[in-house]
């Protein structure tokens, strides 16, 4: 073969991979773009049990997808929402290891979306100062990112309580939840303040644990989504009533979850299907927490 025939079939052979590339963004694309379509639907999916069994197969699409475009960052926040959320959701309770493993994952993919801008690169392994300066970089665009950041990996401290290297972080993550919210409050049914009620009412005060700023927290986030989204009562019962030690008030709010219609939010069906459930293994197990 001539070198030209040889420089005309390395041509044509780039030009065919450089046209299946294409042809695989575009497929990653149109992927990413029809399950953030479907979001809405699935959580307000009012089959629990449903929803549980599709969970694992979601994750693994959205991974399969990172695979091709590992800087996307539309899928990367779907999976650390659908990796967080699942693992909250579904595996907290009845597979604690499995849900670690799941909250793990999920932060990580936040964090990687959040390195897509330089200042945010390493904040895992960045002290606590550095991780503060870091975030003053971050812009409203990033508010999600460090919204699921926190939330999965908060979920996963909470899961290894044991172990001191884990819990030694929770300030970082506290870093990055204040950050979020300060970008875009009331994100995700006023997450941020959820996060903060269980964050001082789990935690002694020699630690930093705070009763009257957890209430504080729990009832600004019922009052942000008018007391609709159910399981800001489900976390103020099991962490604030059983701090302060308050039996007829942790009766009282999940007693109120098990009687409420569930979905009357946009997008909180699944999660108020999910309180329901969490609200009635907590009555049946009332006289362990007091």
């Amino acid at each position: 073969m001539s070198a030209l025939k040889k420089h005309a079939c390395a041509l044509a052979a780039a030009a065919f991979l450089s046209g299946c590339a294409a042809v695989d963004r575009v497929g990653v694309r149109a992927t990413r773009d029809a399950l953030v379509r479907g979001r809405a639907s699935a959580l307000d999916e009012p089959d629990y049990d449903l929803a549980r069994e599709a969970a694992p197969a979601q994750m693994k699409l959205i991974e399969a997808l990172l695979a091709s475009a590992p800087h996307d960052r539309g899928l990367l926040r779907l999976a650390a929402e659908s990796f967080g959320g699942g693992a909250f959701l579904f595996y907290e309770d009845a597979a604690p290891a499995r849900a670690k493993g799941l909250y793990r994952r999920g932060r990580d993919f936040a964090l990687t979306a959040l390195a897509r801008k330089a200042s945010l690169r390493g904040l895992a392994d960045k002290p606590l100062d550095d991780v503060t300066a870091a975030l003053g970089a971050a812009t409203k665009g990033d508010a999600p990112d460090l919204f699921w950041a926190a939330f999965c990996w908060a979920g996963e401290i909470n899961l290894s309580r044991d172990d001191p290297a884990e819990v030694a972080d929770l300030p970082k993550v506290a870093a990055l939840m204040t950050r979020a919210a300060e970008l875009s409050p009331g994100y995700h049914f006023d997450g941020a303040d959820l996060f903060f009620g269980v964050y001082y009412a789990s935690r002694p005060p020699l630690l930093g644990g705070d009763p009257k700023e957890a209430l504080k927290r729990f009832t600004d986030a019922r009052k942000s989504t008018q007391d609709r989204y159910l399981m800001n009562s489900v976390m103020e019962a099991r962490w604030y009533a059983v701090a302060v030690q308050d039996k007829d008030l942790f009766k009282s709010l999940l007693e109120a979850v098990a009687s409420a219609p569930a979905g009357t939010l946009p997008e909180a069906r699944l999660t108020d299907e999910a309180a329901k459930r969490k609200a009635a293994v907590l009555l049946e197990k009332i006289d362990d927490y007091f």
